[in-house]
């Protein structure tokens, strides 16, 4: 890679990236009462059909009942929803330790550090209180910006935030177009694949030593 400025923040992204695991559509299904294979499926598929706007900013009420709804299940309790609130947070706990790792050693290496997500309400609360949130320094949810990676406006409140301009910064993902993104507004982008190949990208970035 050619001589260039080494970024001096580093944003990253959390599922996919430091969180890998995912709300299993059986346990969801068991949650709101149906367990038999065709209601998996319809829960896997309006899970994923509603969770940009659960990303960015609808209630977990809305977000649930719209859920069932289009499983054809009943209206759920408020006790359902406290355990399925409960069920998809608490995975943010269980980070990837090779990735936690980088963290650890570019904030070392006085890189500014931040989270820069597309979550919903409940689970930015989780993040902020896991253990591994203490590397970092500032976080920028989509529920709290309402508008979500891709859409222009959370990576210009990022860079807003941390005071930093565009090319200073590096953001990684493990979404493409969210990479492309942030490129196109003047960010260092970098795709997450596993951590021997992010480690290998910040190190060519003189991110890390």
């Amino acid at each position: 890679m050619s001589q260039q400025q080494t970024p001096h923040v580093a944003l990253f992204d959390v599922g996919g990236v430091l969180v890998e695991s995912h709300p299993e559509p059986q346990r969801v299904a068991e949650i709101l009462g149906q367990t038999d294979d065709a209601f998996v499926s319809l829960v896997d598929q309006a899970m994923w059909a509603h969770r940009a706007s659960y990303d960015e900013g609808c209630s977990d009420r809305e977000f649930w009942d719209r859920v069932a709804g289009d499983c054809g299940a009943p209206r759920i309790t408020d006790d359902q929803i406290a355990q399925l609130v409960a069920y998809d947070s608490i995975r943010m706990h269980d980070a990837v330790e090779p990735a936690v790792q980088i963290i650890r050693e570019l904030e070392e290496n006085g890189i500014v550090l931040g989270i820069l997500s597309n979550a919903p309400f409940a689970i930015a609360e989780e993040i902020r209180v896991t253990a591994w949130a203490q590397h970092f320094d500032d976080f920028v949810f989509s529920c709290e910006v309402g508008s979500a990676k891709p859409h222009r406006s959370i990576y210009r409140e990022a860079i807003e935030r941390f005071d930093v301009d565009a090319e200073d910064a590096v953001f990684i993902d493990d979404r493409k177009k969210n990479v492309r993104a942030a490129e196109l507004l003047g960010m260092k982008g970098l795709l997450w694949e596993n951590a021997s190949q992010a480690r290998a990208d910040l190190h060519a970035l003189g991110m890390l030593k």
